[in-house]
């Protein structure tokens, strides 16, 4: 038995440099695009959540683990790369765009007059060991907002591949599209769900 638990004890120590969960070093880090997401969820008629995705987008952080509310984020996001699974699901005969109307369509995100979408925070409160507040203004359509996203700091590691640090984090919060310009009403609620789930790797 001893002699198990000693080989157990040297392979998790042989094993721990690579999932090292010590404190993260400070600095730049840029998005993982390859591990990373941005979906939105709208209520549809009242009955379900209708889920959609950004698949072209940009995120920076400043990371300062010893005061945290001091790091700083900043997104992009491109509107016209809407992503919803209607193509897969419309029924036979059926050949509606629906990621196109999203994208283009004056009542959506109308992206050729407004090709872009930007979040740039402006405060990060801490509400737990590994949890906390990032409030920032967000722009669309032409509309300039403050929001309040719920951020969980999931971990960190040594990527062996990369040979960089990463950190991951989940941000969570809810926003009235009609504040930004968007129609109300119409098959989706006005209350519009998004969650960000996010590796970003140091500079």
């Amino acid at each position: 038995m001893r002699s198990l638990l000693a080989g157990l004890a040297a392979a998790t120590l042989l094993a721990a440099p690579a999932f090292a969960q010590d404190q993260a070093p400070a600095g730049q880090y840029v998005v993982d695009k390859t591990h990373a997401s941005i979906v939105w969820k709208g209520l549809h008629q009242g009955l379900a959540w209708y889920p959609g995705r950004f698949t072209s987008f940009d995120i920076q952080l400043t990371f300062d683990p010893a005061d945290v509310t001091k790091s700083k984020v900043t997104a992009t996001i491109d509107p016209k790369s809407i992503e919803t699974d209607f193509a897969k699901t419309r029924p036979a005969g059926n050949t509606t765009d629906f990621n196109a109307e999203l994208a283009t369509g004056e009542r959506f995100f109308n992206a050729a007059k407004f090709p872009q979408i930007t979040f740039t925070s402006t405060a990060v409160t801490k509400t737990g060991e590994k949890t906390g507040k990032m409030t920032g203004n967000l722009t669309f359509l032409g509309v300039t907002k403050p929001v309040t996203l719920d951020v969980t700091y999931i971990g960190n590691r040594n990527d062996p591949r990369s040979k960089k640090h990463k950190v991951g984090f989940q941000a969570l919060g809810t926003i009235n599209k009609t504040q930004w310009g968007m129609a109300a009403g119409g098959p989706i609620a006005d209350n519009v769900q998004i969650e960000i789930n996010a590796e970003l790797v140091q500079k």
